[in-house]
């Protein structure tokens, strides 16, 4: 893929240019306006051209020493690249052992290797993203690295206006309630109608809170305390186009049998697509578990939340490609009115190559427009 960005006084200069340059295959990213009042647009077309693989294997497994060889042997080389031995000098045997491959460190290349180290995404998915980022034909590391997101992960945002009852779904204390209420204040101010609908009846306090959110956008919670109550009320609340059924469950554990028994139960019960809702800052391993466990039990796309409170992000990518799961929507404050973000590939890659020791996340989700 060939991402490029275009400047421009006005949308429509910039659109044409570039469609002059990229042509009408080129999909447009996003689009804001710039400090001067342009407008500027990213944009990204299929690149067919199989990259060349760099040189060298296992390149990225220890992070400092790889990435700090010298790209050419100095004793070997000449300025314009040809061999400096004498024909009459006969090599040690020091000289004639096999140079192991080198590679080139860039300013692109150091950024996105220090980004995958810093997150702790392991060896071998940062080894695939930065290999395809550096394919990429573009200066920008940010652009490139979103179209290496763009390759290896699955992006689906559209989770209400489905006509299927949404069920989110993850373990305890990743935020399901509040990401329930965020969904209902987007519906309030886009004059949707929700059905919100809860099980979550063992948590001291779960309806009380989910309440408290729904009295106040002025929707009405249904509570369910069986799998049979939840199928009764899935069925008297149709869905349509403008109608949502959103429905509450209680954080589990997938590792015990019993509490997923429960919530599979739950889940046919409803005919419900589950969602599962993720933290972020948990452990690289154990988040990837955690996340195939809910793909077990039907889950396709991920909503991430708290990434307000934490600053290595890899167990979030490693979740997504472990299990399979689609990104969709990111939390990045524990505000309702904030809501929810869109979560695409070029914000995913602002979010890996930001200043650690900067606050206000949700800032490099805003300059995209979803």
């Amino acid at each position: 893929m060939r991402i490029k960005t275009y400047t421009a006084p006005t949308m429509e200069k910039a659109i044409n240019k570039l469609r002059l340059e990229m042509g009408p295959e080129a999909i447009i990213l996003s689009s804001q306006n710039t400090d001067t009042g342009d407008v500027q647009l990213t944009a990204a077309i299929e690149q067919v051209d199989t990259p060349a693989p760099l040189n060298g294997n296992g390149w990225a497994e220890e992070w400092d020493s790889d990435w700090k060889t010298e790209a050419a042997d100095p004793l070997h080389q000449k300025p314009n690249g040809q061999a400096n031995i004498k024909a009459s000098t006969k090599p040690s045997a020091s000289a004639t052992r096999k140079k192991p491959n080198t590679v080139q460190v860039t300013p692109k290349m150091e950024s996105l290797v220090q980004s995958m180290a810093y997150h702790g995404i392991p060896t071998k998915l940062a080894e695939k993203l930065c290999r395809t980022a550096l394919s990429i034909n573009t200066e920008d590391t940010g652009m490139a690295l979103a179209a290496a997101l763009d390759s290896h992960f699955k992006y689906s945002s559209k989770v209400i206006g489905r006509k299927t009852p949404i069920m989110l779904v993850g373990p305890p204390g990743v935020g399901k309630t509040i990401t329930i209420a965020k969904f209902a204040a987007t519906a309030n101010r886009e004059k949707r109608k929700v059905h919100i609908i809860t099980t979550d009846t063992s948590r001291a306090g779960a309806v009380e809170q989910l309440k408290a959110y729904t009295d106040i956008l002025g929707f009405g919670l249904d509570i369910a305390k069986t799998p049979e109550q939840l199928a009764s009320l899935v069925n008297e609340r149709k869905l349509t186009e403008s109608t949502d059924i959103l429905i509450d469950t209680g954080g589990i554990n997938v590792y015990d049998t019993e509490e997923v028994t429960k919530l599979t139960r739950h889940i046919i019960a409803a005919k419900a697509e589950p969602v599962a809702v993720l933290a972020a800052g948990t452990d690289t391993a154990e988040m990837s578990d955690t996340a195939e466990g809910f793909a077990v039990l039907g889950a396709r796309r991920m909503i991430v939340t708290r990434l307000d409170t934490t600053r290595r992000y890899g167990g979030v990518f490693t979740a997504a490609h472990s299990a399979k799961l689609s990104f969709s929507y990111a939390s990045v404050s524990s505000s309702v009115a904030k809501g929810l973000h869109t979560i695409n590939p070029v914000n995913l890659a602002r979010l890996l190559l930001r200043d650690p020791t900067r606050s206000e996340v949700d800032k490099e989700f805003d300059k995209v427009k979803p």
